[in-house]
């Protein structure tokens, strides 16, 4: 299998990582010549590449330079880089969308991820007498088609917190809900995925 190959395959099956693809990064792990900016993708080194092609989550990155370019690093563990904001999304750092207009942007994320399945994207946990804060939650179930990992991996960076400690929050998202705009922070809490049988 040719690396384009096995890349193309992992961008496809990249399971259970919180930073998607091409997210900005300061790389603090051990090649410390390398310390500094750069992107992160999912490690297609042949042990992740075959663990993910049989379904096991993939937990490692592969950095590249700002602009795409390969640096050589790979296997990379999540504790070796931390996410940085743009400055786009520092400028709406204080910007909260909606729980409701997050679930918009969810429902449409999960269609151009998965083309022909049906998701339903509701406000609120699995269970209506759950828990005081339920109206910061979102519930996703669908029957069928992708596994739970499939949809988390695209879930999952919707509540994944970017910044330094200082200033940890959800990366900055935007969306058009009846003709208006919204963008900022994803206005959820947790995001309960549910998959029922076909």
């Amino acid at each position: 299998m040719t690396s384009a190959t096995a890349r193309r395959r992992l961008a496809t099956a990249y399971l259970a990582l919180r930073l998607a693809p091409g997210a900005q990064v300061r790389y603090v792990g051990t090649a410390t010549r390398l310390h500094g900016p750069a992107t992160v993708q999912p490690c297609s080194c042949g042990r992740c590449a075959s663990d993910v092609l049989l379904g096991i989550p993939a937990t490692r990155y592969e950095l590249r330079t700002v602009d795409g370019r390969p640096i050589g690093v790979s296997h990379v563990r999540h504790t070796s880089v931390i996410p940085e904001p743009t400055e786009e999304e520092r400028n709406y750092a204080a910007i909260r969308m909606s729980t409701k207009a997050t679930a918009v942007y969810l429902r449409q994320l999960l269609r151009r991820s998965f083309p022909g399945v049906k998701f339903s994207v509701r406000c609120g946990p699995k269970r209506a007498k759950e828990r005081y804060l339920e109206r910061y939650e979102i519930t996703v179930t669908w029957s069928g088609g992708p596994t739970h990992t499939a949809v988390a991996t695209v879930t999952a960076p919707l509540l994944a917190r970017y910044g330094s400690p200082e200033e940890c929050r959800p990366a900055w998202v935007s969306v058009t809900v009846n003709g208006r705009r919204h963008y900022g922070e994803p206005g959820a809490l947790a995001i309960h995925l549910n998959r029922t049988a076909a």
